[in-house]
């Protein structure tokens, strides 16, 4: 999956959330952040540290696969 704004990162997040049937509460618990934070995450509309964002991707059970632009447009 290409991802290549803040919005398509929260909207994944968001998505995966709600599958995993967790509320905002009870993942901000769990990442730790505060359910704000993460609310405009999911909105793209604040940006996170990338320590906290691969801690969330993480509790999610989602990880990131870097590609070279090359690989990405064959």
């Amino acid at each position: 999956m290409h991802i290549s704004s803040d919005t398509e990162l929260g909207s994944i997040i968001r998505q995966r959330r709600k599958e995993q049937g967790l509320t905002i509460a009870e993942l901000s618990m769990l990442v730790p952040c505060s359910p704000r934070l993460l609310s405009e995450l999911e909105r793209g509309k604040r940006g996170v540290s990338i320590s906290m964002a691969f801690q969330l991707l993480s509790m999610l059970g989602l990880v990131v696969d870097i590609k070279g632009r090359e690989e990405i447009d064959s």
